[in-house]
């Protein structure tokens, strides 16, 4: 006997497919100035498309796997209400605070609600984690390719 079809995978790995698919059509189509060398400003959407249709392939492949080559998960498990409203409301906070605290402060506090969210009470150890990763980010971003994030409260020290 078949296993049942976990639809929720099965719908999550085709709106992977069809994401990659927009990204890849839309990166097709950018108009790249001949002075580009071989790695132009296509490179990381065309890198990200085919990341999402790797992913999303296998997310519908395992939807529709035996048993033996899938983990089943019930779907009539409850949802965890008070975590989700949690995440929800640190993306809420990030999207209001990022202009005036600035990406690295209010990255970190991301981190630490959504690592509280899941379940931990190591504060400090998560931020420490939370600065580290979005400092790193942060340099990365505005450093080495040049974008700007808004560094808020931090503006003077950085």
């Amino acid at each position: 006997m078949r296993p049942p079809i976990s639809r929720a995978g099965l719908a999550i790995g085709l709106g992977f497919l069809a994401l990659a698919g927009v990204i890849a059509s839309d990166t097709a189509r950018m108009q790249v100035p001949p002075t580009y060398a071989r790695v132009g400003p296509q490179a990381f959407p065309f890198a990200i498309a085919a990341g999402l249709a790797l992913i999303g392939a296998y997310l519908a492949w395992s939807s529709w796997a035996r048993a033996a080559r899938r983990e089943i998960v019930s779907e009539d498990q409850p949802t965890d209400w008070h975590s989700l409203g949690v995440i929800v409301l640190g993306l809420l906070l990030y999207w209001l605070l990022l202009k005036s605290l600035g990406f690295i402060l209010v990255s970190a506090g991301l981190f630490i609600i959504v690592a509280v969210a899941f379940g931990s009470r190591r504060y400090l150890r998560d931020a420490t984690v939370g600065i580290v990763l979005a400092a790193v980010a942060y340099f990365g971003f505005t450093r080495m390719l040049g974008l700007q994030l808004p560094a808020g409260v931090l503006a003077n020290i950085m």
